[in-house]
């Protein structure tokens, strides 16, 4: 049976009639018939409490406020007059955006929310807050205005506001990502906002688990997109962490081939692809691919620790020490590394330059010792700058800690604008929308650091453990030499020629940015043939 939408609010409309009490007739009423009852007391002067106004006689006129109320006549009072919105605005259009979030501010703060302008007064206050580096303000009045819709025109631009600095500035995540993004629907809007609304709400379904609504999410973005592409990285990445390293590979390499322009994702599925080749043990295939990496030089020690195993493996231990000490570069000063330290002892070692690989061990300890006894000790965590470091270096800790640090500048910034607004309470405003928000900041890198630092502890002790075994390698390696190398022979030594066609420089511990991806370290190779270790 088909059923048409007025008859189905028809037999709605029935439904809650039937289920709402009778009307009481007169007999029925228990205060009017079947017995004596109290009378029911007199209303007080006014009415009841929530009851209508008594109906004036037939002859008593109304007064004119009443007559407008009848035509629907009676508007809100207004504290702050439309006047004051259009000043604000001129001021924006005229570069002044320090005057005109002066002006905004006074007609938001005081008007309710539903005042004719207000949702206008939202977006240009926003728009002005951006224009003067205030990313988290401009952040939270965008939000306001997608969020309440009380403009529903202006959704769209707030949406690309919100979409241009979320791709170029450190935002709240939890706010845009979450709160709006996933938890809302949007009816339509233009391609590119819907591409942005569906990557972000699939890339949420896959951390959440849900892998067919995450895909389904991505297939509604654009082949060749931006987020096109990112979503093609993030099934790449799935496939990883599930070992498909094949699809995996042809995803990545999907992104390689495509014209994509974006040097971010680039960047990444380069060396995505370059880990899956090493682990495929194609170690000058992926050499070649970490090659291609032009990301800043500030953030490659990643890819210069895997450089360095890629040619240890090809047994170019000059290129790979000098990979491993492009890293003591201050760039990477704070870099938690104790890999480099298992990869140079064991450089040294099938050189057979065993007391520097013994050397290598103790600066393993010299460094991270007084971790690692944190870590025996069991004590706080967080009180060990170098564990509380390499915590806040995980990725999960890495986009908390660039917006707590976006928080605490722009909030510094606000001394600069007392002048204009102290005044009319802007502010002030600002400084509690700061204040709150990095306190919500705070906690979150609280409950997220906790787990962090077990991690890191963790890692830690495995490195530790590798050392040991190294350090017992080493010593085993210094024994078998001593016994089984003839006394009456000398090492052969290789010299540094005085001609050559290449140039030799003694490192003075000056590093130059330009430099670090060439350096070669000269080390010669002690070990004696095969058949003098018998």
């Amino acid at each position: 049976m088909i059923v048409s939408k007025t008859s189905f609010l028809l037999a709605a409309f029935g439904l809650l009639v039937w289920l709402l009490p009778p009307p009481c007739s007169a007999q029925d009423d228990p205060g009017t018939g079947g017995g004596e009852t109290e009378p029911k007391p007199a209303p007080p002067e006014g009415g009841e409490e929530g009851a209508p106004p008594p109906k004036k006689d037939a002859g008593e006129k109304l007064s004119e406020e009443e007559l407008k109320e009848l035509e629907g006549a009676v508007e809100e009072e207004v504290l702050v007059g439309p006047e004051v919105f259009d000043e604000g605005v001129k001021l924006y259009y005229e570069g002044n955006f320090v005057g005109a979030c002066k002006r905004l501010w006074d007609y938001i703060s005081g008007n309710q929310p539903g005042a004719d302008k207000y949702g206008y007064a939202e977006f240009f206050l926003a728009q002005s807050l951006e224009r003067i580096g205030l990313m988290h303000a401009a952040v939270e009045y965008y939000y306001n205005v997608a969020k309440n819709r009380t403009k529903p025109e202006l959704l769209p631009d707030a949406l690309s506001a919100l979409e241009r600095i979320s791709r170029h500035h450190p935002f709240d995540q939890n706010l845009i990502l979450h709160d709006l993004l996933y938890d809302s629907t949007f009816g339509y809007l233009r391609r590119d906002l819907r591409d942005f609304i569906e990557y972000n709400q699939g890339l949420l379904d896959y951390r959440n688990g849900f892998i067919r609504w995450g895909q389904k999410h991505f297939q509604s973005v654009r082949e060749g997109s931006y987020y096109g592409y990112k979503a093609k990285y993030v099934e790449a990445v799935y496939d990883l962490v599930k070992y498909n390293l094949d699809d995996a590979l042809k995803g990545f390499r999907a992104i390689l081939d495509s014209d994509i322009k974006q040097a971010d994702v680039i960047n990444n599925a380069r060396q995505s692809v370059a880990r899956i080749l090493f682990e495929q043990k194609k170690y000058k295939e992926a050499y070649e691919v970490y090659e291609t990496i032009d990301a800043p030089i500030e953030k490659q020690a990643s890819v210069f620790l895997e450089e360095a195993w890629t040619q240890y493996y090809l047994k170019d231990y000059q290129r790979a020490m000098g990979l491993l000490y492009a890293l003591e570069a201050p760039a990477y000063f704070r870099y938690f590394n104790p890999e480099k330290y298992v990869l140079k002892a064991l450089i040294y070692k099938n050189l057979c330059h065993y007391n520097v690989a013994k050397d290598a061990v103790s600066e393993f300890y010299q460094y991270y010792g007084d971790a690692i006894r944190v870590v025996y000790d069991r004590v706080d965590l967080d009180r060990n700058e170098i564990l509380l470091d390499a915590a806040l270096q995980e990725p999960r800790m890495v986009e908390i800690g660039r917006f707590q640090r976006l928080l605490d500048t722009e909030l510094g910034m606000l001394d600069g604008f007392a002048f204009s607004w102290s005044e009319n309470g802007l502010l002030e405003h600002l400084n509690r929308v700061y204040d709150l928000k990095i306190k919500e900041v705070n906690q979150q890198l609280r409950q997220k650091l906790d787990k962090a630092l077990r991690e890191v502890a963790e890692k830690l002790l495995l490195f530790e453990e590798q050392m040991n075994l190294l350090e017992y390698e080493i010593g085993l390696s210094i024994y078998r030499r001593i016994k089984g190398a003839p006394a009456d022979k000398e090492e052969e030594r290789d010299e540094i020629p005085y001609y050559s066609e290449n140039t030799f420089f003694e490192f003075d511990g000056e590093f130059w940015n330009d430099e670090l991806h060439d350096f070669r370290f000269y080390i010669e190779d002690r070990c004696f043939s095969e058949e003098r270790w018998e």
